[in-house]
């Protein structure tokens, strides 16, 4: 492969395109597959479902340790040491992983079993590793630009997980079990797909040297990754802790379409950050301009989520009955959340951009400790409603915070 990225407007635009298309088209299909998953099990059992998955994804940062953003800043400084760069993040999962599967499920019965009961936590377990994984191999080709490759198998996985899931629906599948079985299938099904063809077109393995320098390197990334899981899971595990399994099935759908619908900004994101890496290392001049350019992309793109989502919300209502009607206000609350933190996926590109990760923890630790004490605190009074607008306040701290590290000294 070659050593550097072809950083022409075109090739950018083209990049951005590619994987907001296919981007829009998986998270269509994903928010489908849920929402008519909510709507065939009743509001206690999705929040069972919603409720494992949660907390197992918030539990992952013990194997993924925020590789994937180191994986794609510096495969996208280095393209053609990008099949061991990929290898060895991949093997370095799959170690901790199978030892974080294991733990996990020893500790998982004492967890209250009514919101997390055993054989969907076992499930979820499978599920998350194996999506992290899969996520790995996307970022491979995305630190590279080649963002054709996971937006097609991104948008094909989805849409087989949509379709199996209105299949199980058809035949009136009523257990939470089967719809995780069937979504771990589709999962593991990509992955392995994805790892064919990514050996295939760019070359894949482990190297020990590789692997040992992530690890060192792994710190900023995985404390970053961490906090930003808590800004954006701690909500749903607090709520099944404390408020039990229906209060979860209430919010999760709202909160669910939300982090989803970031999958837009996301694909900006993705693409921008190795792109600003190169350029801030090589024409520091044109980097400003680019990241002024991303910062004001962003922000329109944030209003116009906001705005759909919250007219929108009614029609969320309608599709998932009058059980989850309380889902309807969460989910206008919930919308404030996307136009700030489109704004903060800018920023932190362009800290990651300028090696000034290290200073982005700090802002995240301050706003996941304020999400949790706040959640904590008001959780019982003001129910589901009051972390809805909890969430919110984190965001509006971390762009705060975030802005401050990119424009203090610049």
């Amino acid at each position: 492969m070659a050593g550097s990225i072809n950083l022409n407007r075109s090739r950018i635009v083209g990049s951005i395109t590619t994987l907001f298309s296919g981007s829009v088209l998986a998270q269509a299909m994903t928010a489908l597959a849920l929402l008519f998953t909510a709507r065939q099990l009743n509001a206690n059992i999705y929040g069972q479902y919603a409720a494992c998955i949660a907390i197992a994804s918030l539990s992952s940062i013990f194997f993924s340790l925020g590789l994937d953003i180191w994986l794609l800043k510096e495969g996208g400084r280095s393209t053609q040491q990008l099949p061991s760069l990929t290898g060895s993040v991949i093997g370095i999962k799959v170690g901790l992983g199978i030892l974080w599967m294991i733990i996990f499920s020893l500790l998982a019965p004492l967890l209250n079993q009514d919101t997390y009961p055993l054989r969907l936590i076992h499930w979820s377990l499978i599920l998350i590793l194996l999506d992290n994984l899969f996520a790995t191999t996307l970022t491979g080709f995305k630190s590279a630009l080649m963002n054709k490759p996971p937006a097609i198998f991104e948008a094909i996985a989805d849409f087989i997980w949509f379709g199996s899931t209105m299949l199980l629906i058809l035949f009136g599948a009523s257990q939470p079990e089967t719809f995780l079985q069937i979504r771990t299938i589709v999962v593991f099904a990509g992955l392995i797909l994805g790892l064919l063809y990514f050996h295939r077109v760019v070359g894949i393995h482990f190297t020990l040297g590789v692997a040992i320098h992530a690890l060192k390197s792994m710190f900023p990334y995985a404390t970053s990754e961490f906090l930003g899981m808590v800004t954006m899971r701690a909500d749903v595990v607090i709520i099944g802790l404390t408020l039990g399994e229906y209060a979860t099935g209430i919010y999760s759908p709202a909160v669910g379409l939300i982090n989803m619908a970031l999958i837009v900004p996301m694909a900006v994101y993705t693409v921008m950050m190795p792109v600003l890496g190169n350029l801030f290392k090589n024409h520091p001049h044109q980097a400003k301009q680019t990241a002024k350019r991303t910062i004001l992309l962003l922000f329109v793109i944030g209003i116009v989520l906001m705005l759909i989502f919250m007219i929108g919300a009614p029609l969320f209502g309608l599709i998932l009955g009058e059980t989850y009607q309380p889902s309807v206000d969460i989910l206008k609350i919930l919308s404030l959340v996307l136009l700030f933190k489109c704004v903060s996926f800018a920023m932190a590109a362009i800290i990651i951009a300028t090696d000034k990760q290290a200073k982005r923890p700090v802002v995240q630790f301050v706003a996941a400790g304020v999400n949790i004490i706040l959640n904590l605190a008001i959780v019982n009074i003001l129910g589901v409603s009051g972390v809805a607008g909890v969430y919110v306040i984190t965001e509006i701290i971390l762009l705060v915070g975030y802005s401050w590290v990119v424009w203090y000294k610049r």
